[in-house]
């Protein structure tokens, strides 16, 4: 089977309406996507109605007032909106990059158990993909990706290499000095891409992010999104942080009025409330110390999280007990398209969500 047509065959995780009619369930929560359990923040949904009654018009194609609330929150970096390119979602930025930096001529590299998406649209741009081994130490951050790694698999032929910090599926990071001597170590042309979906939630555990690195190295493209703590992922909607020359070389690949206007005018609600975002933060990490703890009790392996999600090794037993878990009207994430068999992925939810699962959970493995 070809890549093309492997990459194709990847279904996402099961919907919540289609496990309701499946098993006839009543109540599903869905711990597969990585959502913001507690939504969006109330001040969204009170301009949902303000917004909608522009939909008639056509949307500014800069997106000019989000960026410069960007522009605000990112002052600190040096950041002005030539720096900036908003896309529908971060997936079409990575889009962007995969179109404007690869070809067939070109080798894209990233780390074995990556984001998918960099697979596909590099599969896309028909360039030839170098997948590098994870960190294999099992008490740092195992599974996760390893520059070592990177940096012996770049050649003459590299052009892209893609980092997700924290990296989804495993959930580990890479310290931000690690990360400021590989740039320092690899060539100036090739575009590093730190995808940082998830920066939020490891800033919460004091992780540095990656903006502040495009002074120094502009070969640097930071990628975000409005979908994980922002509670915005219906609305499609993210970014991207670089020198101008490659924001210059990014929006060439860009349609007109990508961004709905409904989008723009809620993501910049939604940055203005950073006591949403706090508040999230903090329900995250107690709703991940209860679930790490319940683990510990039951002896269940798991990898370093720095996200709002938790990846637990459960070997043989990982397809016998999501069918369960599933059967009981709750959804994790298999990840036998991220060559991790025996691990599922855990959106960490709500306290009653989190409680439900770790009741039916832990009854099924007494089971066993």
């Amino acid at each position: 089977m070809s890549n093309r047509t492997s990459i194709f065959s990847y279904k996402p995780g099961q919907s919540i309406e289609y496990v309701k009619s499946k098993y006839k369930i009543k109540n599903v929560i869905k711990l597969a996507s990585n959502e913001n359990p507690y939504g969006s923040s109330k001040q969204v949904i009170l301009n949902v109605k303000k917004v909608i009654k522009d939909i008639y018009r056509y949307p500014d194609s800069h997106s000019k007032i989000l960026k410069n609330s960007l522009v605000n929150i990112l002052s600190h970096n040096s950041i002005n909106e030539n720096n900036l390119l908003i896309g529908n979602g971060s997936n079409e930025i990575l889009e962007f990059i995969a179109r404007a930096f690869l070809n067939n001529q070109s080798e894209v590299i990233f780390s074995k158990h990556s984001f998918l998406v960099y697979k596909i649209i590099s599969t896309l741009s028909n360039a030839k993909i170098i997948e590098t081994k994870p960190r294999q130490n099992k008490y740092d951050q195992y599974l996760g990706t390893d520059l070592e790694s990177i940096m012996e698999k770049i050649s003459s032929k590299t052009k892209v290499i893609f980092i997700a910090n924290p990296n989804n599926p495993t959930g580990t990071i890479i310290d931000i000095t690690d990360i400021r001597n590989f740039l320092k170590n690899i060539p100036k042309h090739i575009i590093v891409v730190i995808d940082e979906a998830y920066y939020e939630y490891s800033s919460y555990l004091n992780k540095t992010s990656a903006v502040n690195l495009i002074r120094k190295f502009p070969n640097v493209i930071v990628t975000r999104t409005f979908s994980k703590i922002y509670g915005l992922a219906g609305l499609r909607i993210g970014y991207g942080i670089s020198s101008q020359k490659n924001i210059r070389t990014l929006t060439s690949h860009r349609q007109p009025f990508n961004i709905n206007i409904a989008a723009q005018y809620l993501a910049n609600v939604a940055l203005d409330d950073q006591d949403h975002v706090k508040y999230c933060l903090k329900k995250n990490l107690d709703g991940m110390n209860y679930i790490i703890s319940t683990f510990e009790k039951l002896g269940i392996d798991y990898l370093s999280p720095y996200g709002n999600f938790i990846t637990l090794n459960l070997g043989k037993k990982t397809k016998s007990l999501y069918n369960k878990l599933i059967s009981k009207g709750i959804i994790l994430r298999p990840l036998e398209n991220y060559n991790l068999s025996n691990y599922l992925r855990m959106t960490i939810g709500t306290s009653s969500e989190n409680d439900r699962f770790v009741d039916v959970f832990s009854k099924l493995l007494n089971k066993k």
